[in-house]
C-alpha cells in the first residue's frame, strides 16, 4: 500500500480578494469623514490607488451597486475626470459620469 502525503500551502488571497479587502476597509474607516482630502490620507486609499487599473471595474461596481465616494480614487488612478465642472459635488451626476465613462471605456 502506498502512503500518500498532503501537503498544504499557506497561499496569499488573490488580487480579487486583497482589492475587496482593501476597498471594504477603506469605506468602513472613512465612512464618517466629510472631508475627501481627509478620506485621500488614509493608507488604504493610497494603497487602492497603487492598484492601479485592474481597481477600476471593481470600484464601478461598487458605485454601480452601493455608491460611495470613490470619485477621487478613480481620477487618481485613471488620471481624467469625466465629470463635467459644473456637476461637481452632485453626487448623481458624479456617478452616472464615472459610469458612463466606464462603460465607454470596458471596465463596466
Amino acid at each position: 500500500m502506498q502512503e500518500t502525503t498532503t501537503t498544504t500551502r499557506h497561499q496569499e488571497p488573490d488580487e480579487r480578494e486583497r482589492r475587496q479587502d482593501l476597498a471594504d476597509r477603506w469605506e468602513d474607516e472613512t465612512v464618517f469623514l466629510s472631508s475627501s482630502a481627509h478620506m485621500a490620507t488614509h493608507p488604504d486609499y493610497k494603497a487602492i490607488v497603487s492598484l492601479g487599473m485592474p481597481a477600476v471595474p471593481l470600484i464601478l461596481k461598487r458605485i454601480q451597486t452601493q455608491g460611495g465616494h470613490w470619485y477621487h480614487v478613480l481620477r487618481d488612478i485613471t488620471k481624467v475626470n469625466p465629470v463635467n465642472p459644473t456637476e461637481r459635488g452632485n453626487v448623481a451626476a458624479m456617478q452616472r459620469a464615472w459610469l458612463r465613462w466606464g462603460r465607454d471605456h470596458g471596465s463596466i
